[in-house]
């Protein structure tokens, strides 16, 4: 039996028993991984290969963003510096002003995860008490927090970066950020026009800004914990998750968090769906399943038609799967053996799946689709105003117009001008 077929077919299976089952896919992963040792074992494929899969930069990268950023949002500090920018613009100016804090607020450090979260508490009550669709101003606040994912300092791009640096690519996410935020812009410009943002309901619309409190000293040290962060990691090149878990320990010490809840706000699942298929991934590369996945890919591909067929792929993918958790760690291992036999940039095809993994997750079974669906429901006369079924079918329709938006323009080459 071919071994690199099988742990093909084992990642396949993880795959669909995380979406049926309501798995943790890289749990999964972990565990189809130590069978596959069992059966075939060999000189390659044995327990120390699985366990030398977890990668441990990435657990500290991971870990200590998303610890410091559970402290920093455990007491407000990102909700209301959200809240004093939106207080400071108008009406019309909102999904603007959304897009921009969402995409700063995952930038500087803590990725898109949190703030995808963050993004719809703070856009649907203020979009309502302003006059304007909350489902858009949704949409465009987290496709703001998306395009700024592949800053260095997110764990996101830590992830990215490791997978690369495996295949000897140079590994450098900003280019591939730019790209994101390109995208991300367009499709929101698309967005606006479908729901007529320009239109604001007068009689819903609020007549005065809200009173905001001031930052409190908790919260004045966190803003500086997180320019200590950007200025540690850009200018000084400290490590991130070094970095994020030193600054952490401190604000957590001097009173501006709780150990325990900062503990509890590290989002453990996803880190071991990172983990745990990036083991599986190891075998797979180990036993030729990376050169076959590559070769059925490079059958269905040509130099020109290569990177809308990845982009297409990956957001297929992230329709029913995590794009961090499992559609970077497949697709992005595959990027330099298929660049490299097309003749191509491998830089571009990683772009792609990321992209193509990012964008379309707006569905409604997935994270950002369900909180936003979840976050609309909540608000008086919603099924009245926003129909359930109606906004279940257009966060399908979202996704897949920015799938289409993406491979569009990567059939036009936009982003070979980038990178």
């Amino acid at each position: 039996m071919n071994v690199g077929l099988i742990s093909l077919l084992a990642l396949i299976i993880a795959i669909v028993l995380g979406f049926t089952r309501k798995a943790n896919v890289g749990i999964l992963s972990i565990g189809f991984a130590m069978v596959i040792t069992i059966l075939f074992k060999s000189d390659t494929i044995t327990t120390k290969a699985v366990i030398s899969g977890f990668s441990t930069s990435l657990f500290i990268q991971m870990v200590g963003v998303t610890y410091l950023f559970a402290i920093i949002n455990g007491n407000g500090t990102l909700e209301l510096m959200a809240k004093k920018i939106v207080n400071r613009v108008p009406v019309h100016a909102i999904p603007v002003a959304m897009f921009f804090i969402g995409m700063v607020l995952s930038a500087v450090g803590p990725g898109s995860i949190p703030c995808l979260a963050i993004i719809p508490v703070i856009a649907i009550p203020l979009s309502i008490s302003a006059g304007i669709n909350p489902i858009m101003v949704s949409i465009i606040g987290d496709m703001g927090a998306m395009a700024g994912r592949m800053s260095p300092l997110t764990p996101e791009a830590a992830v990215v970066r490791s997978l690369m640096e495996a295949q000897g690519m140079e590994a450098d996410t900003v280019p591939i950020m730019i790209c994101t935020a390109i995208t991300a812009v367009i499709c929101s410009i698309l967005i606006y026009i479908y729901y007529k943002g320009w239109q604001v309901d007068k009689s819903k619309a609020a007549g005065e800004k809200d009173i905001l409190p001031k930052f409190n000293w908790q919260q004045l040290l966190s803003l500086l914990g997180l320019i200590l962060l950007a200025v540690g990691v850009l200018a000084l090149k400290w490590n991130v998750g070094l970095t994020g878990f030193f600054i952490g320990s401190i604000l957590n010490v001097i009173g501006c968090g709780q150990d325990k809840k900062a503990i509890s706000g590290v989002p453990w699942n996803v880190i071991l769906m990172v983990l745990g298929v990036g083991m599986l991934m190891n075998i797979i590369s180990l036993s030729g399943g990376i050169d076959i996945l590559v070769s059925m890919l490079e059958s269905l591909m040509g130099a020109k038609s290569a990177a809308p067929i990845m982009a297409l792929t990956a957001g297929i993918m992230s329709f029913f799967s995590s794009g961090l958790g499992v559609v970077f760690p497949t697709l992005v291992p595959v990027c330099g053996g298929l660049a490299s036999g097309l003749g191509i940039d491998g830089v571009q095809l990683v772009a792609m799946v990321v992209i193509g993994g990012t964008i379309a997750g707006y569905t409604p079974i997935s994270t950002t689709g369900a909180l936003i669906m979840a976050g609309v429901a909540q608000q008086p006369d919603s099924e009245t105003r926003f129909p359930q079924n109606k906004m279940f079918v257009e966060l399908f329709a979202v996704s897949a117009l920015n799938l289409v938006v993406l491979a569009v323009m990567a059939l036009c080459g936009i982003y070979t001008l980038i990178i």
